[in-house]
């Protein structure tokens, strides 16, 4: 199985979405981060990001440095707030998941792409 990902962009929002799932080979998180460099272009300065990679499995010894593109990429495009999907906990609440992306201050999690749009439509 290769990978599975969806990566669009809501202009009226100025939002990026990526969601990837399923394991990661080199060359599909090549083609992911390209693609999700692609979709920034569309957006203005101050945009939005929700990612949900939290069923997504690398398999290739470069899809880490590939992330870091992607993400250098957001930052040099003018990203100003990112929301990572990640799993509840048995308590229900979101976890904390790692350290945010170098150059980013904070990033906030959610449960879902929509508890994601939510906070995100709250605080614009």
């Amino acid at each position: 199985m290769d990978l599975d990902y969806k990566i669009w962009t809501d202009l009226v929002k100025n939002r990026l979405y990526l969601v990837i799932k399923g394991p990661i080979s080199d060359e599909t998180a090549n083609a992911a981060a390209d693609k999700t460099m692609q979709e920034a272009k569309k957006l203005q300065t101050g945009f939005t990001v929700i990612t949900d990679i939290s069923q997504a499995h690398p398999i290739g010894s470069k899809g880490g440095i590939e992330i870091k593109r992607a993400q250098a990429f957001l930052g040099y495009m003018g990203v100003k707030r990112i929301i990572q999907v990640i799993p509840r906990s048995e308590s229900g609440a979101a976890q904390q998941q790692g350290n945010p992306p170098q150059g980013y201050s904070t990033v906030n999690t959610a449960s879902s792409i929509e508890e994601g749009d939510a906070i995100l439509d709250r605080s614009a």
